[in-house]
């Protein structure tokens, strides 16, 4: 074990913890003995009275030295530029809370308000995580409240990771027929536009859909929100087409490029020119391959319209 030493680049009291760690090991016991050791390991940098008799006022008089000022300063100024960010913590909230907590003691906060701000600030990009917190923190319990605060940010992180919102990689799937809505680069025949289809497998990277914003506004994703579907494969977004009649019933083709997307509900998804999404079990043949039907029609919504959104890991 090292020799501890302080040159006001830690906390006092973290200091002598240290001193008193290596005093045990070292099996020096006599109080003397070690605030002896703790007076002579102080950078001579740091100067201190002569008189100082007791571990305690060794602690106080190195506080009031403006080493530490400097020290807590710089701590909370690293507390400010924190960020969470989950692809870096791996979504791991523990590693980040010793961090933070290190900070919030070596600054000396230990107030419950500022605390919570603290936090807020690491993460307030976020919005769904902002207003939850912001929402949550305000009902909590005051007992335990600091220990509280951290608990509902990792609860909240942890939802937040599995919230679908702009930007997530998705499958589709047909709640009756349990196939994923598909493409792949292979073209239609008549139009030669790219085709759609339904696919029975997950993982399958022709199942894998990115949700994006139709709108130029940094705005948050809900179920009525208006948004676009690109197929991760092949880099082209969704749509019904307008005239191209699909190979097996005659309804509209699904296929590509640019076309907005309308979610009715969890389940129902409505296209360009007021269609909705339906897989089926007919088929169409495109050379040698076989494919499950998806169109866009105008009928009356049945159970294969109805589709469920997965949140998927980036495979």
């Amino acid at each position: 074990m090292d020799f501890p030493k302080y040159n006001g680049t830690c906390h006092p009291n973290k200091y002598v913890k240290h001193m008193r760690a290596y005093c045990k090991v070292n099996r020096i016991t006599n109080e003397q003995d070690i605030l002896e050791l703790c007076t002579l390991m102080i950078d001579s940098n740091i100067t201190i009275p002569d008189d100082i008799n007791n571990i305690d006022k060794l602690v106080n008089t190195l506080k009031s030295h403006s080493t530490f000022n400097i020290f807590k300063d710089s701590c909370k100024g690293k507390l400010q530029k924190m960020k969470y960010i989950p692809e870096k913590e791996d979504n791991f909230t523990a590693t980040f809370f010793a961090k933070f907590r290190t900070l919030c003691n070596d600054a000396e906060i230990n107030d419950p308000d500022e605390i919570k701000k603290l936090l807020i600030n690491t993460y307030s990009s976020n919005k769904f995580f902002k207003d939850e917190f912001e929402k949550m923190s305000d009902i909590m319990n005051s007992k335990n409240q600091i220990d509280e605060t951290f608990k509902l940010f990792h609860e909240i992180a942890c939802d937040e990771s599995n919230v679908i919102k702009y930007g997530s990689l998705i499958a589709l799937k047909n709640v009756t027929t349990g196939r994923y809505l598909s493409s792949c680069e292979i073209n239609y025949m008549s139009t030669k536009a790219q085709v759609v289809f339904a696919n029975d497998k997950l993982p399958n990277k022709n199942a894998l859909w990115f949700l994006k914003n139709c709108s130029e506004k940094e705005v948050p994703y809900n179920v009525e929100s208006r948004f676009k579907l690109m197929h991760k494969e092949t880099n082209m977004e969704l749509y019904a087409s307008r005239d191209d009649k699909s190979p097996t019933t005659g309804q509209r083709e699904g296929t590509y490029p640019v076309v907005k997307v309308v979610l009715l509900n969890v389940y129902n998804i409505r296209y360009n020119y007021n269609r909705i999404v339906r897989n089926h079990d007919f088929t169409f043949t495109i050379g040698d391959e076989v494919f499950y039907e998806v169109i866009g029609h105008y009928d009356k919504i049945g159970a294969n319209d109805a589709w469920c959104i997965e949140l998927v890991e980036n495979i």
